[in-house]
Order: C-alpha cells, then structure tokens, then sequence
C-alpha cells in the first residue's frame, strides 16, 4: 500500500479528539477543529477514540490511517479518488481526493 504524499503530511501530527459514523461515512474531528471526512463503501470495523496521526496509506478503495503506536483505521472507500475531504477550524478546504 503506497504513502498518500499529499494528505499524509497535512494530517501528521494531528491528534483525534472524536470520531462519529453515519452511514456511508465517518469523520474525524482533530483536536485543532479540522474535519475529516470518508466517505464508505463498508462500515468501518475499528473507530479509534483518541489517537495522533503518523501517515496515511491508500490503494484503491483502500484507505488507512496509521496512527502512533502502531495503531491503524483501515476503510473503505466509496469512490477512490472523490471520498476523502478535509476542511481547517474555519471550514476552508485542505485537501479533497
């Protein structure tokens, strides 16, 4: 599974302060405001509570959150390439993919 090199450096370091499902997807919400959003092919079978991301992993309709501590969220994408939003504190967009 390859190094997503445009997300990954823009979530390091960010630290997970929840985590809710809906159907269909699943966000993230970090401890600076940020949002993250997947969009889901399957239901995600592990929601971390807590958590600092380290990188992220995608291939396909995969997608992966490593977390430090060896920890991961491993999902399923909708529609690679259109599931993934991220928006700041202010709801400006940083990255969509």
């Amino acid at each position: 599974m390859a190094l997503n090199r445009k997300l990954s450096p823009i979530l390091q370091g960010r630290r997970i302060a929840q985590c809710e499902a809906a159907p269909g997807q699943l966000s993230f919400t970090f401890t600076d405001g940020s949002l993250l959003v997947v969009r889901l092919a399957a239901a995600a079978p592990h929601l971390p509570s807590a958590g600092t991301v380290e990188k992220v992993l995608e291939a396909g309709n995969r997608f992966v959150l490593v977390l430090e501590g060896d920890s991961q969220v491993e999902l399923t994408l909708t529609d690679p390439g259109s599931s993934i939003s991220l928006r700041d504190g202010r709801g400006q967009v940083e990255y969509l993919g």
